[in-house]
């Protein structure tokens, strides 16, 4: 694909992020509040929080790996468990905040 696409289809899906943010705190009954702050909101999350947690799970992976002699695949499993689970938790934290 080109530049542009691929621009224009990372935009696309930021809206369609804070689209989808904005209907999961309507449904759980919180406050609307400015179209911009749940933008930021979901910037943070999406390029602070998911980089953090990518780079916690990768250190960890590599730690089991080459520090523990644990085989590949499970490294690689259990750095993938903990990201899923500390980002699906985070998430949830950053919808119900007020």
């Amino acid at each position: 694909m080109s530049l542009v696409t691929d621009l224009l289809a990372g935009v696309a899906e930021f809206f369609a992020d804070v689209w989808v943010f904005r209907r999961q705190r309507q449904k759980r009954g919180h406050a609307t509040r400015d179209m911009a702050d749940d933008a930021m909101a979901v910037a943070r999350f999406d390029f602070v929080t998911a980089l953090w947690i990518a780079l916690v799970s990768v250190g960890l992976m590599f730690l089991l790996v080459f520090g523990f002699g644990v085989p590949v695949g499970w490294g690689v499993g259990i750095g993938i468990i903990v990201a899923a689970v500390w980002g699906y938790r985070r998430y949830s934290q950053v919808v119900r905040e007020e």
